[in-house]
């Protein structure tokens, strides 16, 4: 606040105001929606939605970000707490603020350690799959409360996976109250053409329309439950009972997992509208910002909160410039948590169902899903790993699905590089890759050879025998190997280690080993551990022209 603050245009006060009133109409009810998602009661959505963008207020750098509950954290913290609490009500309230007062704090720390690069390792085909799968998954959820199903005592998989609950509903079909079913799917169809035509508060609509629906019929009496009464207030500091060490242990993953899905969300939404409106944003201080906001949601009775896309882009819709749109956000929730929680008590719970079976549907990106289907098949069959890894087993081993994947992904790619034999450049001085330009020209007793990425332990082995291989195919007698390390701005002790080893093997060929474009921080490297003095010394920034030169010279 203190950057963006001083340097406030007076002339955007009435579009931060504007865009703020209509954000908070779309909050208010996802807010009580994403609460019953997370098992939790309605106000809690309120309080953590307010809560979150009096922080981001103070701590964010994106112009247009709205934190908030959403969808995916607040399932997936159902799900995860769920579990340890055991089907205790009044622990699991308690295990829900100590499990997002967490959340805060791995953030802070890995803001403290600025380790906001880390998110860069989860792949974009990871996040699509993984997204498209939470999705569905979250709409399995819905489906009870839609059709109007009686939720008794079902098995454990029936609630933790998508298929079990697809299956359960598919299997109860028969008890569906046909007046729940109704309101529910009118309340999605006027959702989804509300997007279309009045795509600024759709929900706001909808949900005023369902409580005047409710409140001059009968629908209730005939088994359509409603949201009921909403204590008035505003949110008060929750110290929650330190659990037992076990318990505190079971937790850790699920905040972990909480952790990484809400920075993912919030710092994706930041690039999104940064990259939209030019400017830029920090992503250490994002880390910050959602540490903030998870611990004075977890200490004010709501729940774990992250970046919302839906929000944010209605924000950018209606023309929010700053940060004090969260300011409007703030204002409004306070309105209605002190003087118009009344008014929802008859919100229909099918309703909410709606809305977030509506809400998720952006989340499935089909077109990148086809893209990914004909740009490779090997990060298309990642995607749906980690879209059927959230429906077989839950959206938290599901995250850890995902990330497992992305790390094998890039290990993969680091440790298996290109690598490239080079010709000359006719006339001139220049080496290039023969495999990419057939027409240069190589020297019979010279083999110039390229790997395009950092050599180190991982890879080391694989260079090796891929550079021995292609030596082997040549049909003429080399005398030289120069290794060109203009893409190879590190070595490792390990991949000096090979390069010892590889530089005997070619000598007992009678074949010398030198080595090109070496940066100073190689060159010291490779004379620490002896490997320059065996190839004839390396000098820095040498080209592959002159080390060629230099070695004909010696001969």
């Amino acid at each position: 606040m203190l950057e963006w603050l001083p340097r406030y245009d007076a002339s955007w006060l009435r579009l931060d105001v504007v865009a703020g009133i209509t954000v908070a109409a779309s909050v208010i009810p996802e807010g009580l929606a994403y609460a019953s998602l997370a098992n939790l009661p309605p106000e809690t959505g309120l309080y953590a939605g307010l809560l979150a963008v009096v922080a981001y207020l103070f701590f964010g750098t994106s112009r247009q970000v709205i934190v908030g509950p959403t969808s995916a954290l607040a399932i997936l913290l159902a799900s995860g707490v769920g579990a340890v609490a055991g089907g205790n009500a009044a622990s699991y309230a308690s295990l829900v603020t100590v499990t997002t007062v967490l959340v805060g704090l791995f953030a802070v720390v890995a803001w403290a350690f600025r380790l906001g690069f880390l998110v860069q390792f989860i792949s974009g085909s990871v996040l699509t799959g993984f997204s498209a799968g939470a999705a569905l998954y979250i709409m399995s959820t819905q489906v009870n409360k839609l059709l109007g199903i009686e939720s008794t005592t079902p098995d454990a998989f029936v609630w933790q996976t998508f298929f079990g609950r697809i299956w359960y509903a598919g299997t109860h079909l028969a008890e569906t109250n046909p007046e729940t079913l109704a309101v529910g799917g009118g309340g999605i169809v006027l959702l989804v053409l509300g997007e279309r035509y009045l795509p600024r508060a759709p929900n706001a609509l909808v949900v005023v329309l369902s409580i005047v629906l409710m409140s001059v019929t009968d629908l209730q009496a005939r088994g359509v439950a409603i949201v009921g009464s909403i204590p008035s207030g505003l949110p008060s500091l929750t110290v929650p009972a330190i659990p037992s060490v076990s318990t505190l242990g079971s937790l850790v993953p699920v905040a972990a997992a909480l952790f990484l899905l809400s920075y993912v969300e919030g710092i994706s939404t930041v690039e999104t509208f940064a990259r939209r409106h030019d400017y830029r944003t920090d992503a250490n201080q994002e880390l910050l910002a959602d540490g903030v906001a998870n611990l004075a949601a977890g200490l004010g009775g709501g729940f774990a909160v992250g970046g919302s896309m839906s929000r944010s882009a209605l924000n950018d819709a209606v023309g929010g410039k700053t940060q004090l749109t969260n300011a409007v956000v703030a204002l409004a929730l306070v309105v209605v948590l002190l003087f118009l929680t009344a008014a929802f008590t008859n919100l229909p719970e099918t309703i909410l169902a709606a809305i977030v079976i509506v809400a998720v549907t952006g989340l499935i990106d089909t077109s990148a899903l086809r893209q990914l289907y004909r740009v490779s098949t090997s990060e298309f069959a990642i995607a749906m790993s980690a879209l059927l890894g959230v429906l077989a087993v839950g959206m938290l081993w599901g995250i850890f699905v995902g990330v497992v994947l992305s790390l094998l992904v890039a290990i993969s790619r680091v440790s298996r590089p290109s690598t490239h034999e080079l010709g000359r450049v006719a006339g001139t001085e220049h080496f290039v890759a023969l495999d990419l330009y057939p027409a240069a020209k190589t020297a019979t007793d010279v083999f110039v050879y390229r790997v395009e990425a950092e050599l180190f332990y991982a890879n080391a082995e694989r260079v090796r025998t891929d550079l021995l291989d292609r030596l082997a195919e040549r049909d003429t007698d080399v005398e030289v190997v120069v290794f060109d390390l203009t893409s190879s701005p590190t070595i490792d002790f390990g991949a000096a280690q090979m390069l010892e080893t590889l530089q005997q093997k070619l000598e007992s060929r009678g074949i010398d080993l030198r080595f090109a474009e070496a940066d100073a921080e190689i060159v010291r490297m490779l004379e620490t551990t002896g490997v320059a003095a065996s190839a004839g010394g390396v000098k820095p920034e040498e080209s592959v022209h002159d080390v060629i030169d230099r070695w004909r010279a010696e001969r």
